[in-house]
């Protein structure tokens, strides 16, 4: 079913050629994602396990069938009896005998009447394994999303940097030409044709890094949603706001916290269950019988007959199980009390170090501007010295490389701070949001 699906939207991408949107892409991502499709089966099956506690409280009918043999019967003989039966009945007769053969058909309708809150408490506890497991259907999806939109603005990345080096390559090659015909007329020495030959061919060595690098995303985001990554449509992003909102959202909404509260709030209602199952368990019963020789035994035959009741039990020793169970509760609670500490511990310094990284990129944008400014003006400037032959052919190789340089720099910028705005999202659990 999976493959035919990723299939599908193979052929999708095969014969519409369209943009598509990055959140279409997140969402064909759950569809082809197995581990997704567990955690959902996994969330069905806390669901499916919620209603059989809950039904446990309503009564259940249930059928039996049985067959007894006995070597050994109940008589009544003449003897039995402290006054005569009467002149035709001769002491030491057999009067009355029960067969050996018994046959028994039973429907047995039984309902529990007081569990000592266990039965209630069993319900609840399925009932929060049901939420924990729908946070945790919720963080797969949230996981996803961030992969996939990583492995987008990685790629957006490399091809940024692509550019870069394509647009390096296109201005050394026209300056490699004006070179040539300098040379022709012996203006500039050979040693000037070499570098810059040099220099494009170190240009074309990276480009070879990064044209491998946009293959491996290609594959990676190909394999994950179905798509091309070259076919998405980047809408314009939201710049996630301060610290302090992120934080905030983080607590109120995280899945996984959620989960874990909800884990909680199970183990503690375990607790109570365990309790309560030392109480008295009191249930009744009613049974419609048909058997032989049924409850007159003494007349061998096919028979109807009803009995009803209740039951009553209560636990009076076993060795303290209710107080080791009760133990391996507590320590259940504080494992999990422990989790959620360090969970908390480390998003929030992971979630300080992305907006410290995001604070950096911005003030190096504006930086890159100037420099990128700059640049252009300084090979501008060094183009004229050196065909006045004021300064060395290496000094305005040097100008236009650091030029590129500056205008891959302030390129890739933006893709890195989408990248981190994609990262802080995932964190905070907020990839979900929109999709």
């Amino acid at each position: 079913m999976k493959r035919m699906t990723f299939m599908l939207l193979m052929a999708q991408v095969c014969l519409l050629p369209a943009k598509v949107p990055l959140s279409q892409a997140v969402r064909d991502a759950w569809t082809l994602s197995g581990a997704l499709d567990s955690q959902k089966l996994q969330e069905r099956a806390a669901a499916v396990a919620r209603e059989t506690a809950l039904r446990q409280k309503y009564f259940s009918a249930v059928f039996g069938a049985g067959y007894r043999y006995s070597t050994d019967q109940v008589e009544v003989t003449a003897g039995t009896f402290p006054f005569p039966l009467g002149p035709g009945v001769p002491a030491g007769t057999v009067i009355l005998s029960a067969p050996s053969h018994a046959f028994d058909l039973k429907l047995s309708l039984q309902q529990p009447l007081y569990s000592g809150g266990a039965l209630s408490r069993a319900a609840r506890i399925e009932a929060a394994r049901e939420l924990s497991e729908r946070e945790l259907t919720r963080l797969k999806r949230i996981e996803l999303a961030g992969i996939v939109k990583a492995s987008y603005f990685n790629y957006l990345l490399y091809s940024r940097k692509r550019d870069s080096l394509n647009s390096l390559l296109a201005s050394l090659d026209i300056h490699l030409k004006k070179l040539a015909n300098l040379f022709a007329e012996d203006l500039v020495s050979r040693s000037d044709l070499l570098e810059t030959e040099a220099k494009a061919d170190e240009a074309r060595l990276g480009l070879e890094d990064i044209e491998q690098l946009i293959a491996s995303e290609t594959v990676r985001f190909r394999s994950l949603c179905g798509h091309d990554p070259g076919d998405i449509d980047l809408q314009a992003g939201t710049r996630p706001g301060s610290y302090a909102a992120a934080w905030e959202s983080f607590l109120a909404g995280h899945p996984l916290l959620r989960s874990l509260d909800e884990k909680a709030r199970m183990l503690r209602d375990q607790k109570k269950a365990i309790a309560g199952a030392y109480r008295p368990q009191v249930g009744a019963f009613a049974e419609l019988h048909y058997g032989r020789p049924g409850q007159n035994f003494f007349k061998d035959r096919w028979t109807f007959y009803a009995a009803g009741g209740v039951n009553v039990s209560l636990p009076v020793f076993n060795w303290n199980k209710r107080g080791r169970d009760l133990e391996l509760a507590d320590i259940a609670l504080r494992q999990l009390e422990d989790r959620r500490a360090d969970f908390l511990r480390e998003s929030e310094r992971a979630l300080s170090q992305l907006f410290l990284q995001r604070d950096s990129l911005e003030r190096k944008r504006s930086l890159l501007d100037r420099l990128e400014a700059n640049a252009r003006e300084d090979v501008r400037l060094k183009e004229g010295l050196y065909e006045e032959s004021q300064i060395a052919h290496s000094d305005l190789l040097a100008a236009m490389t650091s030029q590129e340089r500056y205008r891959a720099d302030r390129g890739g910028l933006d893709a890195q701070l989408q990248l981190l705005a994609a990262g802080i999202d995932a964190l905070v659990g907020a990839c979900e949001e929109g999709q």
